[in-house]
Formats: structure tokens, C-alpha cells, sequence
């Protein structure tokens, strides 16, 4: 009996056979769809979504990584022309003396302590020592012959950095400490030599006063003329006389000085010319600007600008200017326009003339105050004191002397005074005062009279 071969254990054990499965990508089912007509507009739809959505993605990425900027146009300078558009300082750029030539180099001297740098044919000018300019020379023996042998008979030349020179005569000669605060003064036009370094415990220092002679007349860059050259502008010819400092005169606040300039006008046109329409400036050598005031005009020989001025006729005015005591020269422009609406005007060198500045005498004037108080219906400040005349001339005491204020800048008025006022205080006297002052809002208030100040406390 034959038994049939057992196959159940060989199918079980041998896994049946399947067929490989075929993979299907995304450009297989793209061409399937594209082969679809139905389906094609939706196909280039997507694809246009796609493309926009990706080139606003790299605008966006170009942004933030930043791209080349557009250059910024460059402005166009708009060109100034005359003297009243800004300009540099003018600062001395040569010393002359004698024989020889010094390039000047400018240097700051903080706390006035002077440690010298120049050497060679090099000068050191302390900045911004424009009225009296202190120059200090290296201290080799050939500088100290130099300075020691100047006399009356030399004159001193410095070349300034607009071109101009400027003349100065010996004056003195003397030895100083090198700690020595007194040669920064700035009293005065005039020109300060210094032998720098050490020699023995002191310093040769040599004065020279500015040559008042050597400006007058002379010719000026920068489109200004000298005094007495005729300028014609439209109808008008002006003709400067003259220019003076006035110090010490009554109404001349303390620390303060006036100007005053003399000159002609000639109406050359043929209709009537109103001076009170004539436009006037003071500028001083650092460009400072001084306006014309009636309390300077009125001090001068001649009448303030003012009046009608027929065709064919001409007449000579002062004009005035409240300036600093120590104005920077030695020459100063005076500035004339006919009208405000004409851009064309004169401008005239005028020396600083005049006596040489001394201290003020009324910063001498000795100020005590012993009362304070107000009157019982609290409507007046009565302040009560003695001013005090030590030196030898009389001390006109005006209105534009007295100030009382709070210290947030509110001014009292000043109601009546006893003895009145303008106060002439004559040499060696005192003078009893009593003013009279409108309330003030506030318990503290600050007076000045003259160089005098006080804080006083009012209940």
C-alpha cells in the first residue's frame, strides 16, 4: 500500500508568491491628470498661484536682507554773497617782527596755565584772545635778544586769516611770574609777546598798543571800503566821517560801551528820500552783531537818522550802538542799507578810536541796602540804601542801572525813587535812596544796582 508524500509542512513553510508593486509619483499622476482635458484649467491655475505666491516670497526675502539703496540726491548749495553771510573767525596766521617771520600756531590755555608747545620759527597764539592777542615765542636765546632790543622805534605787524595786517607799537617791557593771570587781560586793543619756558622764576613779556594811524584810511578786503570813500546804492550816496567808542556816558548799562559813526547822505535820485527808513549794523572782527539804539544815537554831534530828504540835498547823521566794553577790533563794519527790502548796502571799516578802555568806574561804586519792605496795603516793595562813590569822577545812576526781579526773570517796575532819578553821585560823596517797586509774585527777589546785586527775602 503504497502512502502518498506528505506536502502539508513544505506549502505551509514557503510564503506564496506576489506580484511587484509598481510606485506612482507625483509627475506620473501630473501627466495622468494632464491627459484628463477636464482637468487641465485646474492644472494651470495651481501653477500660476504657485509661481506668484514664490516671487513675492523673494521680494520679501530681499527686503530683509537689505538690497543696494538709492543714493540720497545731493543738495545743491545755495551760494551767499556778501558781508552779512556767515564766516569764519578771523584769527592771526603771522607774527612780523623785525626781520623775521613767525607762523602762528592757536592753542588753548585751560585754567590760564600756559605749557608751552612751539618750537623753531613757530608762535603760540592763546584762542580766542582777539582785543589783546597774546602770542608766546619758544625760549631760545636768539627769541630773547629779539624781544630784549625792541623799542619805540619798532612796530609790530600781524598777518590775519582774512588777508588783513595789523599794526602795533612798542610799548613796554617787563618780567612776569609764569603763573601770572594778568597778560590774558582783555582790556584794550593790543598785542602781548611772551618769551615761553622757564627763565629763572619769571618771563620777558613785551606790550604793544594797536597803531590807531595805520587803519585809518586804508583799504579792506571782502568788498568793504574805508572811511570817506563815497558809496552810491540806487538814490542814495553815503560817505562815512568818522567812528568813536563812548564809555561812561549816562545810560550806558555797566560792562557796556557806545559806538558812534558819523556820516553823510546825498539823495542823488529824484524823489524825496525817508531816512527813518534807512536800515543800520555795527559787526565787530568775530562777526558779532550790534544794532542801532536811540540812548547811543542821541550822545553823538549830529542828529539820529530821521526826516525827508529832498532831491538834490544831503545832511549828515550819527549813529549809535551799544557794544561790549572789551568789542572785539580792532576794526569794526558799519553796515548801511537803504530800505529793508534792498539787498544791496554799504559796508564801511571804522576803527575802534578812542581813548584807551580803563575799568569801569562805576564797577567801584559801593551799594547798602538796609531796608526792605512793603506798604501796608501790600501793594509797593519800598527798598531803602546808600550808594557810595570812591573814585574820582562823578556816577550818573539811571533807571537802566536798578533792576529788581524774581529768579524766574519777572521784572518789577520802578514806581518812583527819592532823590529822583537820573543820580549824579560826585567823587568821595554818598547818597541816601529810597525806591519804590511794584509787588512782586514771590518771597525772594534779586537786585542789582550798578555791579551790585543782592537776594532779599520778603515777608
Amino acid at each position: 500500500m503504497s502512502i502518498p508524500p506528505d506536502n502539508s509542512h513544505t506549502a505551509s513553510s514557503t510564503p506564496p508568491v506576489r506580484p511587484p508593486v509598481q510606485s506612482v509619483t507625483m509627475i506620473d499622476r501630473l501627466k495622468s491628470s494632464w491627459a484628463n482635458p477636464a482637468k487641465r484649467p485646474m492644472l494651470i491655475f495651481g501653477f500660476g498661484a504657485v509661481g506668484i505666491a514664490i516671487i513675492l516670497l523673494l521680494v520679501a526675502l530681499s527686503q530683509l536682507v537689505g538690497g543696494p539703496a538709492t543714493p540720497a540726491p545731493t543738495p545743491t548749495p545755495t551760494p551767499c554773497i556778501g558781508p552779512t553771510c556767515p564766516q569764519a573767525a578771523v584769527v592771526p596766521k603771522k607774527l612780523y617782527l623785525r626781520d623775521r617771520t613767525f607762523e602762528i600756531t592757536p592753542v588753548a590755555v585751560p585754567g590760564k596755565i600756559w605749557k608751552p608747545t612751539a618750537t623753531g620759527e613757530n608762535v603760540e597764539w592763546v584762542f580766542g584772545t582777539l582785543v589783546n592777542y597774546l602770542i608766546g615765542l619758544p625760549n631760545t636765546s636768539e627769541n630773547k635778544d629779539l624781544l630784549q632790543a625792541l623799542s619805540e622805534a619798532d612796530q609790530v605787524t600781524l598777518e590775519l586769516s582774512n588777508g588783513q595786517t595789523v599794526e602795533f607799537k612798542f610799548d613796554a617791557q617787563q618780567l612776569v611770574s609764569p603763573d601770572s593771570k594778568a597778560i590774558f587781560a582783555q582790556q584794550h586793543p593790543g598785542l602781548t609777546l611772551i618769551l615761553l619756558g622757564n627763565d629763572g622764576e619769571e618771563r620777558l613779556v613785551v606790550t604793544a598798543n594797536y597803531d590807531v594811524e595805520s587803519e585809518v584810511n586804508r583799504t579792506v578786503p571782502s568788498g568793504v571800503v574805508a572811511v570817506n570813500t563815497p558809496i552810491e546804492i540806487n538814490a542814495v550816496r553815503v560817505k562815512v566821517l568818522g567812528g568813536r567808542m563812548v564809555e561812561n556816558a549816562p545810560g550806558i548799562p555797566v560792562g557796556s560801551a557806545f559806538y558812534l559813526v558819523d556820516f553823510t547822505v546825498e539823495n542823488v535820485g529824484e524823489e524825496a528820500l525817508d531816512a527813518s527808513n534807512f536800515v543800520f549794523e555795527l559787526l565787530d572782527y568775530a562777526r558779532a552783531r550790534y544794532r542801532l539804539t536811540d540812548a547811543a544815537s542821541n550822545l553823538g554831534p549830529n542828529p539820529p537818522p530821521g526826516g525827508q530828504l529832498l532831491p538834490g540835498l544831503s545832511a549828515t547823521f550819527t549813529t549809535g550802538f551799544e557794544v561790549p566794553s572789551n568789542i572785539t577790533g580792532p576794526i569794526l563794519t558799519w553796515i548801511f542799507k537803504p530800505s529793508a527790502a534792498l539787498r544791496e548796502q554799504a559796508a564801511v571799516a571804522v576803527p575802534l578810536l578812542g581813548p584807551t578802555p580803563t575799568p569801569d568806574p562805576r564797577t567801584r561804586v559801593r551799594v547798602q541796602i538796609s531796608q526792605a519792605y512793603y506798604t501796608p496795603d501790600q501793594a509797593e516793595l519800598i527798598i531803602v540804601g546808600n550808594v557810595a562813590n570812591p573814585t574820582t569822577v562823578i556816577i550818573p545812576l539811571g533807571t537802566a542801572d536798578i533792576d529788581l526781579s524774581t529768579q524766574e526773570g519777572i521784572h518789577a517796575t520802578l514806581n518812583s525813587s527819592e532823590p529822583s532819578l537820573p543820580l549824579r553821585v560826585g567823587p568821595g560823596d554818598s547818597v541816601d535812596f529810597t525806591l519804590r517797586f511794584s509787588r512782586l509774585p514771590s518771597i525772594t527777589a534779586i537786585l542789582k544796582i550798578l555791579s551790585n546785586s543782592f537776594e532779599l527775602t520778603l515777608q
